[in-house]
């Protein structure tokens, strides 16, 4: 023990030396292949992310790309590579970070479209080689570059496309300057060649947002017409997607902290406050964001108790069945449901199961949610069931009452007694889950804090806000089933 209160500061000064040679040799890289034994953020996906898992020795952080400077810039990563128009028009200087190199993997980005729907890639080519002849693609890119806002602006004004056909178009909406959300719209410059082509062509596009790793899937499965996400053609996507030409060109840039320290000078509490509300939830009426977001959680939740509070039940009824083979099957279907993870369930009931389907993501969302966790609901009816003495079934016999009279006035209200303290823990589990309903383009309380800070690149005030509304959300979801306990237990009884 006495060996401990020498061993310690020597591991402590091994780390702070090991930190500060690090921070020398970030300095030090000169090409891609002095990354080895760094940490390299890059976005989960992209290819970035593929040309980083071929250089040996590259600890690759796979994050989202709203997330990619704040990795760097809270000590997460070494390094980010992105692309380089976003990062020159992040204000890199103002958060200690600079552009290490540039011009990297110089790349294009092109549509995707199934690799049977040659007639509507065909189309896309045509409008955009007619783009660039007549010179408007020039003074476009132009346009957009120098004043990226007062494009944004522009676009969110002009009338949208009218027509008498309509494609759905998946895109990833946190991706600045080519698509974003601003004043609670969609624009950017990827969003207005896609407008542009679709009011050529009479087309009505219907964008869906998701996860960019989700794009693929959900091209192949039906879900989406067109990929519209800065995707850049590699051998392996090829295989699975119809690449249009390409409409943007550009390359990578490699971010590191840069070697003068920024300590900007602090303000008060109050005033960092009154900022942070002003950049996340005043300007660009961010937080309409927020209100569409927690409406959208509170209906996938409410809905979604309520269909597997349904499922649940009817799994209760067949899962105590008299038959034995039947019962046993309930057995295996709830253990199957309940053995898988909920984001796993919730991917193959919405690019498997209804891949072929028109039904909206949220419904799906919340069908695999009532599914999921009808499958606990029953588990927790049944054992309350069970814990009712048969002789109360006698009881109301004796008394003349039929088989329904008994349960509803004898048997359930004893049931429930041992039934809502448990379901209401499960219910709350159930309003927290549907945090991952992004992944299947639903614009939830989660996905509408992701964001925010993929274009305020501030962690702390979004992921706050967001804490705080699913608390309350489940708080007040806890409440009422308590008060719903209270009513049927007997007076003079524990709750």
């Amino acid at each position: 023990m006495k060996a401990l209160k020498y061993i310690i500061p020597v591991l402590l000064l091994l780390v702070s030396c090991k930190a500060e040679t690090s921070r020398q040799d970030i300095h030090a890289v000169e090409s891609l292949d002095d990354l080895a034994g760094f940490k390299v953020a890059a976005s989960a996906g992209s290819s970035y992310d593929l040309m980083l898992s071929d250089i040996p020795g590259v600890d690759v952080v796979r994050i989202g790309v709203g997330e990619l400077l704040l990795a760097v810039e809270k000590d997460m990563a070494d390094f980010t590579l992105m692309d380089q128009t976003q990062a020159q028009m992040a204000n890199l200087e103002s958060r200690g970070l600079e552009i290490r190199m540039s011009g990297i993997m110089k790349s294009t980005a092109s549509a995707g479209f199934r690799l049977g729907d040659t007639r509507l890639c065909n189309e896309f080519n045509e409008f955009l080689a007619e783009f660039r002849q007549s010179g408007e693609y020039d003074r476009w890119d132009s346009l957009w570059r120098s004043d990226c806002d007062s494009m944004a602006e522009a676009l969110i004004r002009r009338p949208r496309p009218q027509g008498d056909r309509t494609i759905r178009v998946g895109i990833t909406d946190n991706i600045y300057p080519y698509i974003f959300i601003k004043d609670g719209s969609l624009t950017g410059m990827e969003v207005d060649v896609m407008e542009h082509f679709c009011s050529s062509a009479g087309i009505v596009p219907e964008y869906i947002a998701q996860e960019f790793t989700t794009l693929i899937p959900a091209l192949n499965s039906g879900k989406i017409d067109v990929i519209l996400s800065h995707m850049r053609v590699t051998a392996e996507r090829s295989r699975q997607v119809l690449f249009s030409a390409p409409y943007i060109e550009g390359g990578g840039a490699l971010i590191c902290r840069s070697g003068a320290s920024v300590m900007p000078e602090k303000a008060g509490i109050w005033q960092r406050l009154k900022d942070s509300i002003d950049r996340n939830l005043i300007r660009e009426n961010r937080w309409q964001l927020l209100v569409e977001g927690l409406w959208r959680t509170i209906i996938i939740s409410v809905l979604s108790v309520l269909v597997g509070t349904m499922i649940g039940i009817l799994l209760c009824m067949v899962r105590m069945s008299r038959s034995r083979p039947v019962a046993n099957t309930s057995k295996v279907v709830i253990d199957l449901v309940r053995g898988i993870p909920i984001l796993v369930l919730l991917m193959i009931m919405c690019y498997v199961v209804f891949a072929s389907s028109r039904i909206p993501a949220l419904w799906i969302a919340v069908f695999s949610f009532g599914l999921y966790y009808g499958a606990y609901f029953c588990e927790i009816f049944r054992t309350g069931m069970m814990g009712v003495s048969p002789g109360q079934w006698e009881a109301g016999a004796a008394l003349g009452l039929r088989k329904f009279q008994t349960f509803r006035l004898i048997v359930l209200p004893q049931a429930l007694v041992r039934i809502i303290p448990v379901f209401k823990g499960d219910v709350i589990a159930l309003i927290k889950g549907t945090s991952i309903v992004g992944y299947v383009a639903v614009m939830d309380l989660t996905r509408a804090g992701d964001l925010i800070r993929s274009r305020t690149m501030d962690a702390f005030f979004p992921l706050i806000i967001v804490t705080i509304a699913y608390f309350f959300l489940s708080r007040l979801a806890g409440r009422g089933l308590d008060a719903l306990n209270r009513k049927v237990t007997p007076k003079g009884k524990a709750v």
